[in-house]
Parts: C-alpha cells; sequence; structure tokens
C-alpha cells in the first residue's frame, strides 16, 4: 500500500495541485488537518525563490488541501504519520517552488492573464453561481472564500497565476510533436500483454557447486578476465570530525538567552482566537436521514453527560477518519478554518460545553468544546522550551563551524601534517574525534559517516600530506588528512582470489543451468508438461502474473529480452533459457493479449493526446530543472528540520 500511495504522489503533477486546490475549497474541509510540526505563522516565509516568497500559510493550504483529498480518496488507510512516510509536505513544497519558476517563465515569454479572464474564470465556478446562474454577489463570494482560508485579494491573485501557469501549459503543448510511429509504439506499449510459466535455476555459488576449482582452473580463469579484476584508485586518510550532536549536548541557552529571543520577536508568538474541540461525525446520506444522525448523536450525547468519556465515545461512533483515532480531537483551531454552522457553534460555547447536533454539508456533528484562548501573545512559560530548543540547535550549528575554523587555523599555524598530531588535537574534546580510513574508493560508505559525497569528493580533490579546509558533512564539520594514494592498478590473483573463485562458480554453474534447461525445452517440445519438466529439475513453476512492454516480470525484475520473446511467441510455446542476474530461466507461454489493428484505429487519437500531455509535461519539467539550476531556493529552517528536506543550499553558504 505505501508504494501505491508513492506512485500517487509520484504522479501528481503541478498542474493538479490547481484541481485539488479547487474541489477542496468548493467541497472539503479536513476537520483537524495541520501541518505536522509547522510552527510558522502566515506571513512567515516558508520558502524563496530568488525574489518569489512562498508564505506559511500557502504551504499550509497547499498541504492541508494534499492531505484532504488522500484522505478523501483512501479513508483510514491513510494517515498523518503515512503522509510523512511518503514525503507530503516536501513533495508539496517542490510543487509550490515549481509553480513559482513557471510563473516567472510565463511572465519572461510575455504572457498575461488579463482581468476579464480572470474575471471569466471566477464566474464559471458552480460555488459563484447563484440557482438563477448568475453571480452569488460579493458577499457569499468573499464568505466562501473567508470559510477555506482565503482573502478576496489572496484567491484572485492565486487563480491568475494558475491561469498564468495554464497559459504555458497550453503554449508548451502546442510545441509538442508526436509521429504516427511514436503513437502505434505507445499503443503497443499499453494493450500487449502476456502470461507465462517459468522454472528458474539459480547460478549462484552454494554448498552444492561441486568442488571448488583447482589453482589451474583459477589461473586460467583469471587470465581470460583480467581486465575485469582492474582495481579502482583508492585512499587513506585521517580526518578530524566536530560533530554538531555531540556539540549540542555540551551547551546551554540561558533563561536570558531565551527570553531575549521572546522580547525581540513578538510577532512568532502572536496568536488569534482559537478553541480546541473534539466532535463526532455522522454522514448523512442514503442510508441515514439528517433526523436519524440526529437521534444517533442525541443518544451520544445521553452517554457522555451520564459518566462516558467523550474522546471514547467519538472513538467508537465517529466517522471522521481525520480525527476518529484520536477521541474526535481537532486541537486548537481559529476562525476561518472550519465551515460555517461548525465554527459558529464550536466559537459560541464555553470551555466543558456540549454542543450539538448542527448539520453540515459533511453531515451531523457533536462538539465538545475542551479549551478556548483569547487571541493575544503565547506566554513565555508556554514557548520557552520551544525557543530553548530551537536557540541551541542554531548555537550547535554556529559553535560547530567555528570550532572547526579554529581546529584549521591551528593546523595551519602550526604547520600540522602527521596522523599522530591531528589525534592529538581531539584529545579532551568531546565533540571532536579523530578516524583512519584505509582504502577508500569513490563510491564507498566512509566509516562512522556513511555514504557523503561532499566527503568523499574533498578526500579525492587532496594532494598526499595536505590537510582540508573544513568540509561541511551530515553530522557536522571534517577536516581531512590525505594519508596515501593507491594509483589504479591491474590486480594479481592474490589480491582477487575470493571474487574469482565466485566467478568461475557462477560461470560453471551458468553452463549447466543453460544445458539442463536447453534439455528440459526439448521435452517440452517433445510433449512433456512444463510442471513434470520442474519436477525433473527439482524445482517449482513460477507463475510471475501478466505483464507488457517495460513491465517486470514478477520477481525476475525488468527483463526485456524475456519480455520480448513473450511478446512474439504463441501460447504454449516454450522460450529461453535466458541468463539474467543470478539465475537461468525456461518460459512457457500461457496467454497472450495481441495488438487490435481495428480497437487502435478507435483510440489513435486518445493515445496521441496521451503522449502529446506526458511529453509537455516532461518539457515543463525541464524547464523547471533547468532554470531552478540559475535560481537561489532558499527553505525555512524548522521546515527543512521538521520534514528532513533533502536540499542543497546555494552556494556560498
Amino acid at each position: 500500500m505505501l508504494r501505491v500511495f508513492r506512485e500517487n504522489l509520484k504522479n501528481l503533477s503541478w498542474v493538479l495541485w490547481l484541481v485539488i486546490a479547487v474541489f477542496i475549497l468548493l467541497v472539503f474541509v479536513d476537520f483537524g488537518g495541520t501541518v505536522p510540526g509547522g510552527t510558522g505563522r502566515p506571513s512567515d516565509v516558508a520558502a524563496t525563490v530568488g525574489s518569489d516568497k512562498i508564505s506559511f500559510g500557502e504551504f499550509q493550504r497547499a498541504y492541508q488541501q494534499a492531505e484532504s483529498a488522500y484522505r478523501q480518496a483512501y479513508g483510514d488507510q491513510f494517515s498523518g504519520e503515512l503522509a510523512r512516510q511518503i514525503g507530503l509536505p516536501g513533495q508539496v513544497l517542490e510543487s509550490l517552488v515549481a509553480q513559482r519558476i513557471l510563473r516567472r517563465e510565463a511572465r519572461a515569454m510575455g504572457l498575461e492573464v488579463t482581468d476579464a479572464e480572470l474575471q471569466r474564470a471566477i464566474l464559471e465556478f458552480p460555488a459563484f453561481q447563484s440557482s438563477a446562474g448568475g453571480f452569488v454577489g460579493p458577499d457569499v463570494y468573499a464568505r466562501t472564500l473567508r470559510n477555506a482560508g482565503y482573502t478576496v485579494e489572496e484567491f484572485e491573485e492565486s487563480m491568475r497565476n494558475d491561469l498564468l501557469n495554464e497559459k504555458l501549459r497550453a503554449l508548451m503543448a502546442r510545441s509538442v510533436y508526436v509521429t504516427d510511429a511514436e503513437v502505434e509504439e505507445a499503443y503497443r506499449e499499453q494493450v500487449e500483454r502476456a502470461r507465462v510459466r517459468l522454472v528458474k535455476l539459480s547460478t549462484e555459488p552454494g554448498d552444492e557447486a561441486g568442488e571448488p576449482p583447482s589453482d589451474q582452473e583459477l589461473a586460467a580463469f583469471f587470465e581470460e578476465h583480467r581486465d575485469d579484476y582492474n582495481l579502482p584508485e583508492r585512499r587513506t586518510l585521517d580526518y578530524l570530525l566536530v560533530d554538531r550532536a555531540a556539540l549540542q549536548a555540551t551547551l546551554q541557552v540561558t533563561d536570558e538567552e531565551v527570553e531575549t529571543y521572546y522580547r525581540e520577536n513578538p510577532a512568532e508568538f502572536e496568536t488569534e482566537e482559537q478553541v480546541r474541540a473534539r466532535h463526532i461525525l455522522l454522514r448523512v446520506n442514503d442510508q441515514r436521514t439528517r433526523e436519524q444522525a440526529a437521534a444517533a448523536l442525541e443518544a451520544a450525547r445521553a452517554r457522555v453527560e451520564a459518566g462516558e468519556a467523550f474522546a471514547a465515545v467519538a472513538s467508537e461512533l465517529s466517522e471522521d477518519p481525520g480525527s476518529k483515532t484520536r477521541g474526535g480531537d481537532l486541537g486548537f483551531f481559529g476562525r476561518g478554518r472550519m465551515v460555517p454552522a461548525f465554527e459558529e457553534a464550536a466559537f459560541g460555547a464555553s470551555a466543558g460545553e456540549i454542543v450539538g447536533p448542527v448539520v453540515t454539508s459533511f453531515g451531523a456533528h457533536l462538539i465538545q468544546v475542551e479549551e478556548r484562548r483569547d487571541a493575544g501573545t503565547e506566554p513565555l512559560g508556554e514557548v520557552r522550551e520551544r525557543i530553548r530548543a530551537r536557540l541551541l540547535s542554531a548555537k550547535a550549528v554556529t559553535t560547530a563551524e567555528a570550532k572547526a575554523q579554529e581546529l584549521a587555523q591551528r593546523i595551519d599555524s602550526e604547520g600540522i601534517t602527521g596522523s599522530g598530531e591531528l589525534a592529538a588535537l581531539a584529545e579532551g574534546d568531546p565533540a571532536v574525534t579523530f578516524s583512519s580510513i584505509e582504502g577508500l574508493a569513490e563510491g564507498d560508505a566512509v566509516p562512522g559517516i556513511g555514504r557523503d559525497t561532499v566527503f568523499t569528493v574533498a578526500a579525492f580533490d587532496l594532494e598526499p600530506g595536505a590537510v582540508s579546509d573544513p568540509v561541511k558533512i551530515a553530522r557536522g564539520w571534517a577536516l581531512l588528512h590525505l594519508v596515501e594514494v593507491q594509483e589504479p592498478r591491474p590486480a594479481e590473483l592474490a589480491d582477487v582470489r575470493e571474487e574469482v573463485v565466485g566467478d568461475l562458480q557462477r560461470q560453471r554453474r551458468r553452463e549447466q543451468a543453460v544445458a539442463r534447461l536447453g534439455g528440459a525445452a526439448s521435452r517440452i517440445e517433445a510433449g512433456e508438461s512444463l510442471d513434470d519438466v520442474a519436477a525433473r529439475l527439482g524445482v517449482e513453476v513460477e507463475e510471475p502474473g501478466e505483464f507488457g512492454r517495460g513491465a517486470a516480470v514478477g520477481s525476475l525484475g525488468r527483463q526485456p529480452r524475456i519480455v520480448a520473446a513473450a511478446l512474439a511467441s504463441e501460447v504454449g510455446e516454450v522460450a529461453g533459457p535466458f541468463e539474467i542476474d543470478g539465475a537461468v530461466v525456461l518460459i512457457q507461454i500461457a496467454d497472450r493479449v495481441r495488438f487490435d489493428p481495428a480497437r487502435y484505429a478507435e483510440e489513435r487519437q486518445a493515445t496521441r493526446e496521451r503522449l502529446e500531455s506526458e511529453r509537455s509535461e516532461t518539457l515543463l519539467a525541464e524547464v523547471v530543472r533547468s532554470r531552478r539550476e540559475k535560481l537561489e531556493v532558499r527553505y525555512a529552517p524548522e521546515l527543512v528540520e521538521n520534514f528532513d528536506l533533502a536540499v542543497e543550499e546555494p552556494a556560498g553558504t
């Protein structure tokens, strides 16, 4: 299921965000939905793209809309934790960045959206049309937008920008050309299918690999394949690591520093009027009328008034997938987050009061208001630890860099080039460690650090005996000392003996497997069944399921030769043996779906339009990629930290 979510997310292009936004705006409110870990206010900057800014409010709206779309599509299968696992916050942020880049591109090309075009697009929204077909009027229009979290100005600016992006997309689509041959090939890939049954023999060395090869056999095999065993350049080096996490454990943030930050950043702690509530939602549909839902909620109220916990009753009865597992808890929310009837009831109740049933477009609600907060400023006592954690993290970053620079200055001023002298610099400092690496090749994981491209590039840029400048890596800062370089060279048998033994055994088993399956193919063609052949070989018959061009063949993965053979064969025919990684395979065709010229004639135009759309999207993605390389894109540090965003800092930071 997680793979399905990821695939759906990957296919959710930037154009679809407009569709989602409009859908959510008109018909859906995500009760209790908030951006996990989000701490910014709507006016704060979540990201910048060149001179363009993306506010936290815009990011929060986009995230809630995307999360709500997934929740409505997948119900209880989707959760906030799953959203994190599939990287939804990062995907939403990247979508907003892409929209900004495309907007800049559209304007650079001289495209614009007139006031008349904007007005026409808004009037086409069903929610802004009266029952007579005319405009609902400015008051209803503004109230509808306010309930969705927009001001009129924000919505119209967003709408104008989306229309501008649509113009760019249409222009790109007109520049795409697809040949007739490409259309037919794409259609064949879509419709041609095969299903096979197969037997597979492993070629990996094992207990049954037979007698080990003799020295003479190894030497002969090695000489024949000597070019396959060249040794890459390897480097031996030392490094000092200033570990940011270890350093942070030694640091402190004083109460005075916390209070100073609180005093100097008042806007960060301003709060709107909020209530915290729980609710029980019962849907109104073909199976339940409003009256029946209201009666069921009155019975639920009676249970609570008799002593049952509201949360327990909500967990049992509520049909809101977003809050049911939390006992109906919606958390704190401000005005404009919920539909009007729900908001009016919640904000009109006192703490501890139960109100309802309240009927909205989602059904009937029973609401318990647990706590109220007046608009104002969060007390220092409530945010003290949040501030302390932020300041501590920032202090660790700056202190780690300062310590790394201090070490570099000592190395330079004292002329330190020896491993022992470098090791001495780490003594007595819990935040600094000294390590040595022998035989590091490009692409290897670094012991104690893992795979870190920045570290490896720095290691392979050094001259022997040199010490690098401080290098910023994931764990903090590193200073590298290159001890020795082992140049690339042809291997001798002694260097790679185990590898050669394994390769020779695999070749033997491969040859044996090809011979055995070749004989099996002859027996099948002579009338023996695949099942009988499999029993003779001591293996099971596998049935990987239907596949088409470019698709995986069950657990074998992508095997173009097997797919091509299956699609070129008749039912019952045998194909192979095929040598694949770690095995040899023989297939028998169980079923075939062929290309139908008459059906193709009917679907040719739809296939052409699909190809043109896909290529247009690819072209747009390439525009985003190339323009992004030249633009400075920055993210709010709290977003990077909260969502583990993989971002590259601009050069010079």
